[in-house]
C-alpha cells in the first residue's frame, strides 16, 4: 500500500474563524489546555494543523465539523506561501482585468484578469517601535545661559541636545490582490497609491479614498475570497476590526485563503 503524504487541516468557513472555539477542540484531544493552545490558533488562522499524518488530519477535521467548524484535511501540497508583494502606486481598472502602470522596484506594465483573483486582502497593520526625538533645552536652561553670556560678554556656545527614546506606532492600511495564473500578490499602500484609478469616485478624503477602493475591487472580482480585514472594511466595521499585527499576520491568514480558493478550483 502506498504510504499517503503528509496532511495538513483548513477550517472552510473564513467568516467563522473562532479562535477560541478551535483551541477548544484541540485542548480536548490533547493534554495542553486552550489557554496556551489559543495564541498559536491565532497566529495560524484557519490552518489547524500542519503537517500531519493523513489519518491524524481526516479525525481533526471530523472532530472540528461536529463542534459545528467546518473543516477539511488536505495534502500539504496543496498549501504555498504567496508571491512576494509587489508595491503598486499607480493602476488602472479595467474591463476585465487591474492594469498595473507604476510601482515600487521591478513593477512592470501588466494585466491581471478579475477572474483570476483569488483573494482580496486589507486592513491596518499597526507596527510598534522606539524613535529617537531631541529635547530642547528647559526655560531655565536658557535663562542660565542668557544670564552668562550677558555677564561675560561671550557668547556660549551651543550644548549638545538631549535625546530620548519614545514608542511610536506606526499604522499602514493596505490592500493586498493575490492572483493565480500567473501567481502574483499586488499590495496597495494607502499613504502610497494614486487613487486617480477611482475616476469619478475619487474625493479629497483619503479614508474615504481607501474604502472607495476596496469596494471596487471587491466589486470587481466577488468570487474572491476576502480576509477579515476586507470584511471589516466593506462593512464599515469600527477601526478595530482592521488591525493585524505585521505583514507576517496578514501572508498567514492570505496563505490559508489561497489553499481555500485552490481547493474551490480542483473540485
Amino acid at each position: 500500500m502506498t504510504e499517503r503524504p503528509p496532511h495538513a487541516v483548513l477550517l472552510r468557513a473564513p467568516a467563522r474563524f473562532d479562535a477560541k472555539a478551535v483551541a477548544a477542540v484541540l485542548a480536548g484531544r490533547g493534554s495542553l489546555p486552550a489557554e496556551t493552545l489559543l495564541p498559536v490558533v491565532r497566529r495560524s488562522w484557519g490552518i489547524v494543523a500542519e503537517p500531519s499524518p493523513a489519518g491524524e488530519a481526516e479525525a481533526l477535521a471530523s472532530a472540528l465539523a461536529s463542534a459545528g467548524l467546518p473543516a477539511v484535511a488536505v495534502p500539504v501540497s496543496l498549501l504555498e506561501d504567496p508571491p512576494p508583494a509587489l508595491v503598486v502606486t499607480k493602476a488602472e481598472l479595467s474591463g476585465d482585468g487591474f492594469d498595473i502602470l507604476a510601482g515600487r522596484g521591478n513593477a512592470e506594465h501588466s494585466r491581471l484578469v478579475w477572474t483570476h483573483l483569488k483573494v482580496l486582502s486589507s486592513g491596518v497593520v499597526r507596527e510598534s517601535g522606539l524613535k529617537t526625538v531631541a529635547e530642547a533645552p528647559s526655560l531655565a536652561e536658557k535663562s542660565m545661559r542668557l544670564g552668562a553670556t550677558l555677564a561675560t560678554g561671550l557668547p556660549l556656545m551651543g550644548a549638545k541636545g538631549k535625546t530620548r527614546q519614545v514608542v511610536e506606532e506606526r499604522r499602514t492600511p493596505f490592500i493586498d490582490l493575490v492572483f493565480a495564473s500567473p501567481a502574483r500578490r499586488v499590495r496597495l499602500l494607502a499613504a502610497e497609491f494614486d487613487y486617480a484609478a477611482l475616476g469619478p469616485r475619487m474625493s479629497y478624503s483619503a479614508e474615504l479614498n481607501f474604502r472607495a477602493l476596496a469596494a471596487e475591487l471587491a466589486s470587481r472580482a466577488p468570487a474572491a475570497l476576502r480576509s477579515r480585514g476586507a470584511r471589516a472594511l466593506l462593512a464599515k466595521a469600527p477601526s478595530g476590526e482592521l488591525d493585524y499585527e505585521s505583514f507576517d499576520d496578514v501572508q498567514r491568514e492570505e496563505r490559508w485563503l489561497s489553499a481555500l480558493s485552490a481547493l474551490e478550483a480542483a473540485q
